[in-house]
């Protein structure tokens, strides 16, 4: 039996009792992140954009559009939510897959439990199942894949077929020929960092997802081993594709406890450089007027994608600005939302800031994917302080804590919901296994 048909019964036959409760837990507090993540996105321009178009087309009212007023069909929906969930560069990671795993899952996964009026509990096993098959993909064929390709876009359309395909109640080769779909319209392009077509990947992916999974759902044809199959998705994308990587412990473990949940609204690979940065002025009261010069020592990836642009003229390519990242966290002691802001964009002291920030490749880290840094900061009069960092704050073996993600939750969320419905949400998520209908969710997710 192939890989992809090993993945595609996994992703069938997985059950609500078979996971454990850590498992569940964990699942619920990947939506709530993502949630927030989504209505504080719902307000950014692209995901207003897709809004408009969304609401213009018309259509059956299946599924909520996060943070509008629009109800729209289950393909509609996933497309706009997949764009507003990572608008705002604040949903998960994954490290190993380089990949943004509730992106594209939780929107597909929503839009058809929402439609259909499933429960919780089928939410639940949707959203594992979408994380294990995306994550799963993902380091299968990184890191080479990620040269080029925006691996949330394409992993993620599988990740997302699989999640809507379990909803669907799909069996073994029903989900295989899903995966067959998904994998011939998987697509992102790396190039779309810093511009709005950056959430479009995994709006794509998700919108890709419940397409493939409703099409096979119906009996549409495709191949049944994309994956590994000699003109597949594995020889097609990635130089050192490794099979093996899909079935190593497959059951056993779940990617979703893999989970990094993001401190920072930029790029992932400007994160332990910020950590590292923040560390330090908190620790010695560092002033950012003091600072002479700031070097960072990162991996290759982070080098090439964020340590070049020194005068980003957008929000969305300063979250790809490893300088201006670090600017604006001396000067405002945080890279939240705020400092992503057009206004902070022409302020003159990050400007000035940014230019002192030199990034270079450090060699330890050659072979590192996510999450690791060296910074020094060196001040007038020649002080120097340096930090290391190689597991940021939010990645699994160095936690936030379920106080630290409502937290995050109620800062985002407010942004789109009063008080009373923010705190009504994070109960619903809190109890979902008992949920007999996500529409109840999907009812709190309106404005």
């Amino acid at each position: 039996m192939g890989v992809t048909k090993r993945l595609a019964d996994f992703a069938a036959d997985l059950k609500f009792e078979a996971l454990p409760r850590g498992v569940v837990e964990q699942a619920k507090l990947c939506l709530l992140d993502w949630l927030g993540a989504a209505l504080a996105g719902s307000l950014e321009l692209p995901s207003r954009i897709l809004a408009s178009i969304v609401r213009d087309m018309g259509g059956r009212e299946e599924s909520t559009v996060i943070g509008t007023d629009i109800r729209a069909t289950s393909i509609n929906a996933s497309l706009a939510n997949g764009v507003a969930g990572h608008a705002v560069e604040l949903d998960d990671i994954n490290e190993e897959s380089i990949v943004h795993p509730a992106a594209p899952v939780m929107p597909a996964a929503l839009a058809i439990a929402e439609r259909d009026g499933l429960s919780g509990r089928d939410l639940l096993v949707a959203i594992v199942v979408g994380y294990e098959v995306e994550n799963r993909i993902g380091r299968a064929m990184n890191p080479s894949h990620y040269r080029y390709w925006h691996a949330t876009g394409t992993c993620g359309t599988f990740g997302a077929a699989a999640a809507a395909g379990r909803l669907l109640g799909l069996d073994g080769e029903g989900m295989a020929r899903a995966f067959g779909i998904a994998g011939t319209q998987a697509a992102g392009l790396i190039e779309a960092f810093g511009t709005m077509s950056k959430p479009l990947n995994p709006g794509k992916a998700a919108m890709n997802g419940v397409i493939a999974a409703l099409l096979a759902q119906r009996g549409f044809t495709a191949p049944t081993s994309i994956l590994e199959a000699e003109r597949g998705y594995f020889r097609a994308a990635s130089r050192e594709a490794d099979p093996s990587k899909i079935v190593e412990g497959l059951g056993k473990g779940y990617q979703i406890m893999e989970t990094i949940f993001k401190r920072h609204a930029s790029c992932g690979h400007t994160h332990a450089p910020l950590d590292a940065v923040l560390e330090m002025a908190e620790r010695y009261g560092v002033k950012a007027e003091n600072v002479e010069e700031v070097r960072v020592g990162t991996y290759p990836i982070a080098a090439e994608l964020v340590g070049g642009n020194y005068a980003p003229k957008t929000p969305s390519e300063a979250k790809f600005s490893l300088p201006y990242c670090i600017a604006v966290a001396l000067i405002h002691g945080r890279a939240g939302l705020e400092e992503f802001s057009s206004e902070r964009l022409s302020d003159p002291k990050i400007r000035e800031l940014s230019s002192k920030v030199k990034v270079h490749v450090d060699p330890e880290f050659a072979d590192v994917r996510l999450g690791s840094a060296k910074v020094e900061l060196i001040l007038r009069g020649g002080r120097t302080y340096s930090s290391r960092i190689d597991v940021p704050k939010g990645y699994p073996k160095n936690p936030m804590t379920r106080a630290d993600l409502e937290k995050k939750f109620k800062s985002l969320a407010s942004l789109a919901l009063n008080g009373e419905r923010v705190e009504d949400v994070i109960r619903a998520v809190g109890s979902l296994e008992k949920m007999d209908s996500v529409r109840e969710l999907g009812e709190l997710l309106l404005l």
